[in-house]
């Protein structure tokens, strides 16, 4: 029996969370529910950004722009979860943050340069030929977003309280919005996006109890 790819991207994202679990029982940090769900919002909206920038990818070579997307994409996911996994407050943020951030970049050209390509195998589920940003100016936009990203995720980290939940809601809400293409959603727009909504609804849950 076939188990649809959403029932999949569920039992992932549980998995994820599992994983930052047993990080925090060794790791003995704080607030282990709070990461294990930011942890499943993460993996459940940055799951559409991913495969949308590894079917962009395009030829193995450094003046590829869409690889440099993949590149940001990977590194980005990955920090974001050696942070939810390994940190043990905000006290301690500045010194697990350039540790994380370093083997995150690592990760991410590693994989996004030296691996070899594959074609993704749920790219037959996104409008490839129609991207969301269109034309010119919006191709540009998607290229040049990574640094934008950054610079209005510090933003609103800054200005907000200095708390766990900021961090990670804006990372994630901010990190990983507007991916390249749509999804087909085949006449049901809902199940099409089923996990994504989900993983919004968690985050949204998460920062509306922080407030």
């Amino acid at each position: 029996m076939k188990i649809h790819q959403n029932y999949i991207a569920l039992m992932a994202a549980a998995g994820f969370a599992l994983l930052v679990l047993l990080a925090n029982i060794f790791f003995k940090a704080p607030d282990s529910l709070l990461r294990m769900g930011f942890t499943i919002a993460l993996y459940l909206i940055s799951r559409d950004v991913l495969a949308c920038a590894s079917i962009a990818q395009g030829k193995r070579s450094v003046a590829n722009p869409a690889r440099w997307i993949l590149a940001f994409y990977l590194a980005l996911f990955f920090g974001t979860f050696m942070l939810l996994a390994t940190w043990r407050g905000m006290d301690q943020l500045a010194n697990t943050f350039v540790g994380v951030a370093i083997g995150a970049t690592f990760y991410g050209l590693l994989m996004a340069f030296l691996f070899v390509e594959k074609p993704h195998p749920y790219a037959h589920h996104f409008e490839t030929e129609k991207p969301m940003l269109l034309g010119r100016f919006g191709l540009l936009l998607y290229y040049i977003s990574p640094p934008l990203k950054l610079a209005a995720i510090w933003f609103f980290v800054t200005y907000s309280p200095h708390t766990p939940a900021y961090l990670f809601f804006y990372i994630i809400l901010i990190g990983f919005a507007f991916p390249r293409y749509r999804r087909k959603a085949n006449g049901n727009f809902l199940w099409a996006n089923f996990p994504t909504i989900i993983g919004y609804l968690i985050l949204v849950l998460l920062i509306g109890y922080h407030l």
